[in-house]
């Protein structure tokens, strides 16, 4: 029993610091202007490229590890994806003289988050249940903004030595090998599911076919980062536009979004008992809260107000859509990798909110923008509603 304990205690270790590259393309954030300085030959938009540019590979590789987990234990796949981003982080700041080998180590790392991304979650739905399983999606969650405040800062911080070096901060991944190594089985799908004493999943070779269960939750999550990654992409403008700060000042209150996903995330065990099937249409409703907010916001403290708010919708909303993998027993993997590769698309069109709010409102001011998000959220909230999501969050 002891030993049982401090298994699952190294798994939830594993699943939490495996979690904190997830939203790794944020690490170069803070060096984009000095990237930008370095190749004046490059225009904006090729520069700014860099980060979504992984997007590409996270979603094509999210869906291989999927398939791969199947012919391949978890604890290979993890720690291979995680040194992929380690590796990427060194090679980056030793050899950066054009901005092609820059968009070949972006690929690197879009291959190495997509890796790792449907691990950790696919873990949770396969190894745990009840209340313990809701504790661990938040947690999950709240570390994927951790992470990405830990590289944030960090990055900016190490640019001081030189914008390169600013890549080093992928070396975070380097805490993941080490409790993957340690607390993920390294045998088989069957070896995982031992760790749970309370629930045992379907093996690969008793399951039945796969069918699309989780089409609803693909469809919301795709819906919600197209206009949650909105937000914090058009606050530097709106900074610019209120006169409020510099971009140092905006890049500050951007992480404002994820110490508020952070903080609901680490509460969302007790927030999802307490609001139940309610659960995701609130955090929709936050999100339009916040944007609000945002956009209204005449000073420093209402602006930060809103981001928080804001941002702490999206540990109301993943971590239901997640708990929905384990509806088919023994495709936990697959389904966690087609819920994310959704998310990838809603990033990767985050841009037209420009262009929509601009249609609805006849102006380009970024304030229609963040109304924009809003509306969208409220219409999301009732389609959550219709969709009931968070039946699995209860099992």
């Amino acid at each position: 029993m002891e030993k049982n304990k401090k298994n699952k205690n190294l798994l939830k270790a594993a699943i939490i610091t495996m979690s904190l590259v997830q939203m790794g393309t944020n690490g170069i954030a803070p060096i984009l202007s000095d990237i930008a300085a370095a190749f004046p030959q490059c225009s904006t938009t090729t520069i700014q490229f860099l980060m979504t540019f992984p997007s590409i590979f996270c979603l094509i590789f999210t869906m291989l590890s999927a398939f791969l987990s199947d012919k391949l234990p978890k604890k290979t796949l993890g720690v291979t994806g995680l040194s992929i981003i380690c590796l990427t982080g060194v090679a980056a700041c030793l050899f950066h003289n054009s901005i092609v080998i820059l968009y070949v180590w972006a690929a690197f790392l879009g291959i190495g988050i997509g890796m790792v991304a449907p691990l950790a979650p696919a873990l949770v739905n396969e190894c745990f249940t009840g209340k313990e399983k809701q504790t661990m999606l938040g947690w999950q969650n709240s570390a994927n903004n951790i992470g990405s405040m830990i590289m944030t800062f960090a990055s900016g911080f190490l640019a001081m030595l030189g914008w390169n070096f600013g890549y080093l901060v992928y070396l975070l991944g380097a805490f993941g090998i080490i409790f993957a190594l340690l607390g993920v089985p390294g045998k088989s799908k069957a070896d995982s599911n031992r760790i749970s004493e309370e629930k045992q999943a379907v093996s690969a070779a008793n399951r039945g076919k796969f069918r699309l269960v989780i089409l609803k939750e693909m469809i919301v999550t795709c819906l919600f980062l197209f206009i949650y990654s909105a937000a914090p992409a058009n606050l530097s403008m709106l900074v610019t536009e209120r006169g409020l700060g510099d971009a140092s000042f905006a890049g500050t209150v951007s992480t404002m979004f994820l110490l508020g996903g952070m903080i609901t995330g680490l509460l969302f065990g007790v927030i999802s008992s307490i609001m139940k099937n309610w659960t995701a249409m609130c955090g929709s409703l936050v999100l339009a809260v916040g944007a609000v907010i945002i956009a209204i916001s005449q000073g420093t403290v209402s602006l930060i107000i809103g981001c928080l708010v804001a941002g702490a919708s999206i540990s109301m909303i993943l971590p239901v859509c997640m708990g929905s993998a384990s509806r088919l027993k023994g495709y936990e993997t697959l389904n966690s990798a087609m819920i994310l590769s959704s998310s990838f698309v809603g990033v990767f069109l985050a841009p037209l909110i420009t262009n929509i709010g601009a249609f609805i409102s006849g102006s380009n001011s970024t304030m229609f923008r963040f109304f924009t998000i809003a509306g969208i959220a409220v219409i999301l909230s009732i389609i959550t509603k219709i969709f009931g999501l968070g039946k699995e969050l209860r099992t």
